[in-house]
């Protein structure tokens, strides 16, 4: 850079100057390649030659000058303090200085702006959709461009001929993503227009605006999100008629992907009948891989039989695993898995509630060797002891006094062994004496000490064992040593009659069926079993996953030998060897646009195998239709965050949403949507009916009985249905489908059709009836626990509960195109139906009404566990009421006198829940028993229920008078009540 010799390059301002000159905030200011850098003690201010306006002019002082720079956004910055004699030189200086450094700036930018001209026209000319890496790869190379054009007299300095270049890029360059995104707007508005004519006839109706929209927008990854009935297989056929009609590709370079063969026959039908062409290809992901094999190898795979039934191998892998018991290691490890790894251990002391405690019970159902429903994990690890060593005991068998009283029940020990009249008992307590948190400490250990003092007053033996020796790893062999202390006898049962026990208590069986999932999920993964002993090791329950995967590889090892064996592969094999020989190179795609339908449905290796094909060609496109809401296969290694995280997986995305479903109304849309973003990691979408419809569409059926609601529903429906309605009857498991000939003979007018809730998705019906709304492991949502070690091999289960679980309820209410009635046990609801009726979804609740239907949903919380609710019971002494855990929650309340209703805590009493009664019970202040009214010799008092003449425990308060009236105005609580009295 040039710059005059009459003018300094650095100028100081004089001490006199700063201290009295007007604008004299800088020190110095000096010349550097591109500005002026002003100095102000320790900071800098640096003014760049682009940044200057109109230029710099002098304002004259009566001692010094001040240098005015105008700069380009309008701002003024001054320089005073400049000495008379050099300031006219110096302004004239820096102002030619300026005009030159831009003169030569433009001129370096005229190759610039006629590169970017040149290749935006190219790009940017209207004819195609601009995608993310194009644009990104355009601006990163003439993005230094936009500094220069912000200048308004920027022209000046340019040859005239470059003005039509430079106006064609400045929005451009001013604009950024922006502009790409007006010009792609316009550009699939013009298209849309275009093909106006194909959109409205491709299918039976025109397509919707957003169907359009999402055929026409072509970004390199496009995810389409397609509401339940939206029609998401019109869109695809319009997507492929589109790129066909507007010539961006050809038939034979397009793939079409489906799950299931059903689904891939569908849609190849209705390329063929819709837009009349042959040669578009369309494929399941295993007939892909199939095709890819035999095009590098030359010859088709042969498909095992196993891959096509999964009866079969679950068959095949259970005779294995009966063969291999014949080895003596391979049966001692599954002896030792049986004993020790067959349920999940998790210390007592780890859960804060009871209720906690009790699902994980109830999830895993801990039973023993005997086959024993049993409360702990460390009752069954002595329960089976006790079997091992061939030791007859009973379990929870009643004390041989009877015990009942005010403040204990029957008293039933842990185990009794009735051949040596010993008693044992576990106490869940730690080495300490301290009870887990959920556990009332004060009471545990009084029970403690009365069983032993019961134990000691009939002289009967009793041994104890504790929750912190299973902790320690010593539990078994205390028990044992205090067994043969008490002179027990051991004769432990050989492996074989172990054996014998598990396979007529079906649990081989069950364990094979285990290790069957296991091989697939083992194969889509990926691994080897080296991998999946280090993933075990990772694990919490780091030994019973160790002891699954040594039992799992030689079962294994037996299977991948019948496929060499046999020369065939299963549909495993054909996508891990594809996504080989796609990465590898050795297979070449043809396929410039890939188009994937239920995409939803993905799994990782599926995933894996689409981006090595898109790798193989740079400007290839993806285009996948699916809904995050309607994911319900994790089981068979589906993973949902591959649709949620789309972008984070392919790369720059494009997503459209449809979102008006031609199948079911407002009403059950709305219940079905709100139920579904109850999980805030689902993708926020509104579905818009196109029926609509005032009436609420859901109706509840409150009934212990299926076939009491079935006939309530299907009554329902024949008054009000089209001749030949179609009905479809879904539930969580396929055991709840029920006799639909009885059902067709009754109710001919209508179609009738049974089907699990997961074999229902793609369906729809005019009204369906969902059976089977019960809490438990085979309920809606179902809690059963899926087991660790094919947690490890399956995608990470979501934080939310029961996420899968309500995707799932979702596709079951969003079959129905009028009507869903929902069939629900009231005693045993399930949190779905809790939450529908809790939070005041807009359903019917109170539709149904009489004999064989319930009143209301259980409502009354159970005080001991906090997770059951009180409901009616009956026994031979009257009604009462108690808890839906039972018997994991022994804990009971008693009923109405009057009218069997609940009753509700207020103050020192318990009132009757219903409002039609006016049943008032006292409660004792000592034991919580109930206070009757009584006569004596001295006339009538109120005495406690748990009074028991000459009986060993008996609660003998009295009080002469209590005033019943006041429970209608007592605010505070029975245990408030009680530590005031006493």
């Amino acid at each position: 850079m040039k710059r005059a010799s009459t003018y300094p390059l650095n100028y100081r301002i004089g001490r006199l100057a700063a201290l009295l000159a007007a604008h004299s905030d800088y020190d110095s200011f000096s010349l550097v390649k591109d500005g002026i850098l002003l100095n102000s003690g320790k900071s800098q201010q640096r003014i760049s030659y682009l940044s200057i306006g109109k230029g710099i002019d002098l304002e004259p002082g009566f001692f010094w000058d001040v240098l005015v720079i105008h700069l380009e956004n309008g701002k003024i910055t001054r320089i005073g303090g400049i000495r008379k004699k050099q300031s006219q030189r110096l302004q004239a200086g820096l102002n030619q200085t300026a005009r030159h450094y831009l003169s030569e700036f433009f001129q370096r930018m005229v190759p610039g702006i006629q590169a970017a001209s040149r290749q935006a026209r190219v790009l940017f000319s209207g004819n195609r959709y601009i995608r993310k890496a194009v644009a990104r790869q355009w601006m990163h190379s003439y993005g230094n461009l936009a500094k220069g054009i912000e200048r308004k007299d920027m022209q000046c300095f340019l040859p005239a001929d470059m003005i039509q270049d430079l106006e064609f890029i400045r929005p451009l360059l001013n604009h950024g993503h922006d502009a790409i995104e007006r010009l792609n707007e316009s550009y699939v508005a013009r298209q849309i227009e275009t093909f106006k004519d194909f959109f409205d006839g491709v299918e039976s109706n025109p397509l919707t605006a957003n169907q359009r929209l999402a055929c026409v927008i072509d970004e390199q990854h496009n995810l389409v999100l397609a509401g339940a009935g939206t029609g998401k297989t019109s869109t695809m056929i319009g997507r492929a008629g589109y790129l066909i009609k507007a010539r961006h590709a050809k038939p034979e370079q397009i793939l079409m992907l489906a799950f299931a063969h059903k689904a891939a026959e569908e849609m190849d039908e209705r390329i063929r009948s819709k837009l009349g062409i042959e040669t578009l290809t369309v494929k399941t992901f295993h007939s892909l891989g199939k095709h890819i094999i035999a095009q590098v190898e030359g010859a088709a795979p042969a498909i095992d039989k196993m891959a096509e039934d999964e009866h079969l191998r679950a068959r095949f892998v259970d005779q294995q695993v009966q063969c291999l018991l014949q080895d003596e290691q391979y049966k001692s490890r599954v002896v030792a898995y049986f004993l020790y790894y067959s349920f999940p251990y998790r210390s007592v002391f780890e859960f804060k509630s009871l209720g906690e405690y009790n699902n994980y019970i109830l999830e895993n159902e801990i039973r023993t060797l005997q086959g024993e429903l049993v409360k702990s994990y460390e009752e069954c690890e002595i329960a089976n002891f006790l079997y091992r060593q061939g030791i007859a005991y009973q379990y929870e068998a009643n004390y041989q006094v009877d015990t009942s009283g005010p403040d204990y029940r029957v008293y039933q020990p842990d185990f009794y062994l009735p051949d040596y009249d010993i008693y044992i008992e576990h106490f869940a307590v730690n080495e300490h004496n301290k009870t887990p948190p959920f556990i009332d400490q004060q009471n545990y250990l009084a029970g403690m000490a009365w069983k032993r003092e019961l134990h000691e007053k009939y002289k009967t033996r009793l041994i104890e064992t504790y929750s912190y020796q299973k902790q320690q790893g010593v539990l078994t062999q205390s028990i044992e040593q205090q067994l043969k202390e008490a002179g027990v006898e051991f004769h432990p049962l050989p492996s074989n009659e172990l054996l014998r026990q598990l396979n007529q208590l079906g649990q081989v069986s069950q364990f094979s069926q285990l290790l069957a999932q296991m091989l697939g999920l083992f194969k889509a993964a990926g691994l080897d079993i080296k991998r999946l002993v280090s993933l075990g090791q990772q694990h919490e329950d780091r030994d019973r996953m160790r002891a699954a995967a040594f039992l799992f590889e030689p079962v294994y090892e037996v299977y991948q030998q019948h496929l060499r064996d046999a020369g065939t592969i299963d549909f495993d094999d054909m996508i891990g060897r594809a996504i080989e020989y796609v990465e590898a190179g050795q297979y070449r795609s043809p396929y410039s646009y890939i188009l994937v339908d239920e995409f939803q449905d993905i799994s990782s290796n599926r995933a894996r195998l689409v981006k090595g094909l898109l790798n193989q060609n740079p400007d290839s496109g993806l285009f996948c239709v699916g809904d995050d809401w309607q994911s319900i296969y994790r089981f068979t290694g589906s993973d949902v965050t591959i649709t949620k995280e789309f972008e984070e997986n392919f790369g720059d995305t494009a997503i459209s949403i449809l979102d008006r479903t031609f199948r079911f109304n407002n009403k059950i849309g709305d219940v079905a949507s709100r139920f579904v973003m109850q999980n805030p990691t689902q993708i926020a979408k509104q579905i818009r009916s196109h029926a609509v419809t005032e009436q609420a569409a859901v109706s509840l059926i409150k009934t212990n009985s299926d076939q009491v609601g079935l006939n309530a529903a299907l009554s329902a429906i024949s008054g009000k249905a089209l001749e030949n309605a179609s009905v479809l009857i879904l539930a969580r498991f396929n055991f709840r489908k029920p006799d639909l000939t009885q059902w067709r003979r009754q109710y001919p007018n209508l179609k009738l059709q049974f089907m699990s809730v997961h074999a229902s998705k793609g369906k729809e019906a005019d009204y369906v009836i969902v059976l089977g709304l019960e809490k438990g492991k085979n309920g809606f949502p179902s809690e059963k626990s899926t087991h660790p070690v094919l947690d490890l091999l399956l995608p990470p289960a979501e934080a939310f509960p029961h996420a899968e679980e309500r995707r799932l309820f979702y596709v079951a209410l969003t079959r129905a195109r009028h009507h869903v009635y929902l069939v629900c046990d009231a005693e045993k609801a399930s949190v779905f139906v809790r939450e529908l009726v809790d939070r005041r979804y807009d359903i019917r609740v109170d539709e149904f009404t009489g004999e064989g239907f319930q009143d209301k949903i259980a409502d009354i919380p159970c005080r001991a566990c906090g997770t059951g609710y009180m409901v009616p019971r009956d026994s031979q002494y009257g009604s009462f009421f108690g808890c839906t855990q039972y018997p994991l929650c022994t804990h009971t309340e008693s009923a109405c006198q009057w009218c069997g209703g609940g009753l509700r805590e207020k103050g020192r009493f318990r009132v009757c829940e219903n409002k039609r009664c006016d049943y008032v019970e006292p409660v004792c202040p000592k034991c919580g028993g109930k206070m009757s009214l009584r006569k004596g010799p001295y006339g009538q008092f109120w005495g406690c229920s748990h009074y028991r003449k000459g009986a060993e425990f008996s609660c003998s308060h009295i009080e002469q008078f209590i005033d019943l009236k006041a429970a209608k105005y007592s605010s505070i609580t029975y245990k408030e009540y009680s530590t005031r009295l006493n």
